[in-house]
């Protein structure tokens, strides 16, 4: 299918599906501010609130891109932070909580990503918001959930991803537990409080009911571990550390050719043949040790050892080319460098490019799911702190001018 087929009937200058849905966060790191981003992407107007002078940590984190400005070169931070417009808020000061109050009624959902129990001390928790705007949809990231035992500790990704399962099966068998190269314990709890918000935008479309929806890195990670507490609860299986190997499959695995690596995943049976018959080795094909996936997978030395034997003596575009030519899964390991060039990502605008005020031209990724009538896309730049404070103060709760200023001289915004 063409692209132009895909969107033949996409309603011109879309936004996306959520046009006309107001979001505000009070957010920093990644996976709190993640939540609004993917609900930006699809259309919603966001409204990222930040501590005046200081702003989101990640303003702070390089690499940097060149720019005028230290707090607006963050390469994480702009990257993160698109479709959103910002204003700066001291919430520690009651005004500033007033204020919160005040721009939480005129939302459909708010996120959060503060230790448990923090916005409740100020004032500001669900049960607080949800006597000014009933029907909120209060959305909390954390490490460990709104409750349970842990629920007071601070987390970052990597502890997520430690205490979530995925840490302890990354990796060699003879080596340390690895962090995933992403940052997955904020990325995908991001995608679960998203999801988790249109979910509960749906239930209160039907009831005319908000309601607080809890995410937790460890439960999201734990959500996306495949059979791992199946296994290990049902079949009394050890998951162990093996590299880029499945304990399923043979071969499934990354391996070094002349010049660079690729990864090849032969899983039927019919796969096998047509790959023994390309590197010469017919008499694999009815062996015993090799002849079905499951005995592959038990003699997977066996398998990796013939596998390593071909491809060593290739280069990983004579391995790619001849593998694909066979309709056989073989891909070559991108790096982001290729990704920005790569034919296939920029046809699906997966790469986009937004004019920063500061910073000039910018690359990052676009919008991950495509819809053919109501497409989303990146509208505008990560903002500067406090960008929006007159457009937002001013525009929803009409704060005039000396009004403004007073709350400049206070420290509230």
């Amino acid at each position: 299918m063409r692209k132009e087929e895909f969107f033949k009937d996409a309603v011109p200058n879309s936004n996306g599906p959520l046009e006309g849905i107001r979001v505000m966060e009070a957010t920093t790191a990644v996976a709190g501010p993640l939540v609004g981003t993917l609900l930006a992407d699809l259309g919603a107007e966001n409204i990222k609130i930040e501590q005046p002078g200081t702003g989101d940590m990640c303003r702070r984190t390089g690499p940097f891109v060149e720019s005028s400005s230290p707090l607006d070169s963050s390469s994480l931070f702009l990257s993160v932070n698109r479709n959103k417009k910002n204003i700066t808020l001291n919430l520690k000061s009651p005004k500033g909580q007033e204020l919160f109050k005040e721009l939480a009624r005129r939302m459909d959902i708010l996120v959060e990503n503060f230790k448990p129990g923090t916005l409740s001390g100020w004032g500001l928790g669900y049960e607080e918001i949800k006597q000014v705007k009933p029907d909120i949809i209060y959305t909390s990231v954390s490490g460990y959930g709104q409750f349970g035992p842990r629920s007071p500790k601070p987390s970052y990704d990597a502890v997520g991803q430690a205490m979530g399962g995925l840490m302890g099966v990354t990796g060699y068998e003879d080596g340390p537990p690895l962090r995933a190269g992403f940052g997955l314990g904020d990325d995908l709890a991001g995608w679960q409080g998203a999801f988790g918000s249109i979910a509960a935008l749906v239930y209160r479309m039907k009831t005319g009911k908000g309601q607080h929806v809890d995410i937790s890195q460890q439960d999201t990670i734990l959500y996306c571990s495949d059979w791992g507490v199946m296994s290990a609860a049902n079949a009394n299986y050890q998951w162990k550390r093996m590299g880029s190997r499945v304990p399923g499959a043979s071969p499934y695995n990354t391996y070094r050719c002349k010049d660079d690596y690729v990864f090849i995943a032969i899983t039927l049976d019919s796969h096998w043949a047509r790959f023994c018959k390309i590197i010469g080795r017919e008499e694999l094909i009815d062996d015993p040790r090799t002849h079905s996936r499951p005995t592959r997978a038990e003699n997977w030395q066996l398998v990796e050892e013939v596998v390593n034997g071909w491809v060593k003596e290739r280069t990983a575009a004579e391995v790619v080319d001849t593998l694909d030519e066979a309709q056989l899964v073989c891909v070559p390991i991108m790096s982001f460098q290729q990704l920005i060039r790569d034919e296939h990502v920029l046809q699906r605008d997966m790469v986009v490019e937004v004019e920063h005020p500061l910073a000039g031209p910018l690359k990052l990724y676009g919008v991950g799911p495509k819809f053919s009538v109501s497409p989303g896309r990146v509208r505008m730049p990560a903002p500067m702190l406090g960008q929006h404070n007159e457009e937002v103060y001013g525009g929803l709760l009409g704060l005039g001018s000396k009004e403004m200023t007073a709350l400049r001289e206070e420290g509230v915004v």
